[in-house]
């Protein structure tokens, strides 16, 4: 004879909003240090990637980090591909700005001479010493061509100069005597020359080549007869400044080409701190021409076929025939790369000058190749590529059903897909997708004022692309998730299905937050009462058995109906009506109500008007209705109604 009762439920949720910590330390969004970004997301262009490089606790300020990077090896671990733009380049420091003195050589890797355009040595100045992590950015042309690097590069090979430069970026003095004399840039070739004194081997077609890479620096006569006789005849200088601590070395290479010898055509390589003596690293005064040849040949007298001197082409220490009369092992006309590594520590914490010279006489020309020089190196360990990141901001907290979900999202960088270059989806609390694909904006006009900002939204007021609708009948006791994706213009080498977005090394496909750079998941609640409703029946009398009453004509029975909110906010309003069957009579003035059946004792009368009604609960009795009103019912709570009736 129980009936159930119909129930309608209004809810509104809570006003406090719930803080949610999330995890997006995956996200790869704006953390310290930030995704690097000059001129602001949408501004200019936007880098995409990036590979963090970590230097040894015993890097100092002031020394040279160099790393070899092959970034058609770190698109592979994002499982893009694409064509490099290697003026994409950066080094960022831990703080979030550039290195101030920094370069990419792509035509050097591994300290070699390397043609392949998708990989090369990066180099830069430390300012953040010990055990620091920069990053070093790249990008794709796809994703937008990049300016050059403003940046001084430090240039010691000679890479980031064109040929017939004589004042190389990064050096800062290059003079000679007289404009006839070399003093300048030149890339790998063979020339002949032929020089006046009618020596041997003579013409002699040279080897031009750099050590590395594409470039070195010559200096001297090889263009033409030396015109001016004197020291210093060229002379091409750098200012650098030595780590306090663990200064290491200084590394040089040159090449000797010509036909004089030391007692004439020279070079000089001193190095010199601020208002100190000069130290002589290279050149005749050092006395050690077999160990650090600075001349063609050796000697001051002509070469004869007994003894060694100027007059042939690079003959170092030998005869005319060949014969070696100083104890070297270098065959004669070679042109090889000689090279010394010198200490610093006598110059640490010191701002030193490096000075590279000629010297010459007025016949046989001579002239020196310098290239790779280096100071204070240490070698950079490379981590695991990244990719630029999103970060869902909206929704978040608490959201009730029937809401429009305003969608918002940060982007570190702008996403440059053709189509629809950042969409989201949302997934409710079971684990099902709801809607997909839902397009986000960043016009200014679709709930972010700025357009071409880090900000994509979607507020819903586009009907053409709307966001999504939380059904009245939606809660839950988890999370939901919003899922948005940004994607570049990168190709996917998993599939067309991914392309422009980032994969993470070793992690499956599914495009969720775990698996991809610029994917990102945030968790909102849906918070929705979840009202339970329970009725009891008990026979209190039946007017013939004192005990034991049984549920016949005219017995008297009490029921008692017990509503509570199990959900996660709290209901506005709770409005139950119970419409009791032809064989019941309600017994007038029997409404009580309280906190449960047991302990129900406060009268309410049977209309359903005046104050009675709502403090706290309202209930009457109309033309066989039971109707009951309560204003609020917090989460976690419950209340019960008792009337009675008669059996007819």
């Amino acid at each position: 004879m129980v009936r159930l009762l119909r129930l309608v439920v209004a809810v509104l949720c809570a006003a406090g909003m719930l803080t949610l910590v999330l995890d997006r330390a995956g996200a790869a969004q704006r953390s310290a240090p930030g995704w690097w970004d000059p001129d602001g997301v949408g501004s200019g262009s936007d880098w995409h990637f990036r590979v963090p490089v970590t230097l040894p606790a015993a890097s100092t300020v002031n020394s040279t980090a160099k790393v070899d990077i092959d970034f058609a090896a770190l698109m592979t671990q994002l499982g893009i591909s694409g064509t490099l733009d290697p003026n994409s380049i950066r080094v960022v420091r831990p703080g979030g700005t550039l290195a101030t003195i920094q370069e990419y050589n792509d035509s050097i890797y591994a300290g070699a001479s390397d043609s392949n355009a998708s990989r090369g040595e990066v180099r830069w100045i430390i300012e953040d010493g010990g055990a620091q992590t920069y990053q070093v950015y790249f990008d794709v042309t796809a994703n937008g061509t990049k300016a050059a690097n403003p940046q001084t590069p430090i240039n010691g090979n000679f890479e980031h100069s064109t040929a017939g430069t004589q004042l190389p970026a990064g050096w800062a003095s290059a003079a000679r005597l007289d404009a006839n004399y070399d003093l300048q840039v030149r890339p790998g070739e063979s020339v002949s020359v032929t020089s006046d004194g009618g020596p041997l081997n003579n013409p002699y077609t040279t080897d031009g080549s750099p050590r590395t890479g594409s470039y070195s620096y010559l200096l001297g006569s090889r263009s033409n007869n030396e015109v001016t006789a004197g020291l210093n005849a060229t002379m091409l200088t750098r200012t650098f400044t030595v780590p306090a601590s663990n200064p290491g070395n200084l590394v040089l290479n040159w090449r000797n080409e010509g036909w004089d010898s030391e007692g004439f055509d020279n070079l000089h390589i001193t190095l010199t701190p601020a208002g100190g003596t000069e130290t002589v690293l290279v050149g005749n005064s050092l006395g050690l021409y077999t160990t650090y040849p600075n001349s063609p040949n050796i000697g001051s007298d002509f070469v004869l076929d007994t003894a060694a001197g100027y007059g042939q082409y690079n003959g170092y220490d030998t005869t005319a025939t060949g014969t070696h009369m100083n104890g070297m092992t270098v065959s004669p006309r070679s042109e090889r790369w000689w090279s010394r590594t010198y200490s610093l520590a006598a110059f640490a914490g010191q701002t030193v000058t490096l000075a590279i010279g000629t010297d010459h006489v007025l016949s046989y020309r001579t002239w020196f190749h310098i290239d790779d020089i280096e100071w204070s190196v240490v070698t950079g360990t490379l981590g695991v590529a990244q990719g630029f990141g999103v970060a869902a901001t909206s929704p978040a907290g608490s959201q009730p059903p029937g809401q429009t979900l305003v969608l918002r999202a940060l982007v570190d960088a702008k996403p440059t897909a053709a189509t629809n270059p950042v969409t989201a989806e949302i997934v409710n609390a079971a684990g099902t997708t709801v809607a997909s694909g839902i397009k986000l904006f960043n016009d200014g006009t679709h709930g972010d004022v700025t357009a071409n900002d880090a900000v994509w939204t979607n507020n819903g007021s586009d009907s053409a692309n709307p966001t999504y609708t939380i059904p009245l009948n939606a809660g839950s006791s988890g999370p939901w998730t919003v899922r948005v994706q940004a994607r570049g213009g990168s190709t996917s080498t998993l599939g067309a299905a991914y392309n422009g977005l980032v994969h993470r090394s070793g992690q499956p496909n599914a495009l969720v937050m775990a698996n991809w750079w610029n994917i990102d998941d945030a968790s909102f609640m849906v918070d929705a009462a979840v009202i339970s409703v329970a009725k009891t029946m008990t026979v209190v009398a039946n007017g013939v058995e004192s005990t034991n009453w049984k549920a016949i004509p005219g017995a008297t029975l009490r029921y008692c109906v017990t509503i509570g909110n199990s959900g996660t906010a709290s209901a506005s309003t709770v409005i139950a009506t119970d419409s009791l069957p032809a064989m019941l009579s309600y017994v007038p003035g029997s409404l009580l109500s309280g906190a449960d059946c047991a302990s129900a004792a406060t009268a309410e009368d049977d209309n359903a008007t005046g104050t009675d009604e709502s403090d706290p609960v309202g209930v009457g009795y109309s033309a066989g209705t039971i109707s009951v009103i309560r204003s609020s019912l917090p989460t976690g709570t419950s209340f019960a109604v008792t009337y009675r009736v008669t059996v007819n």
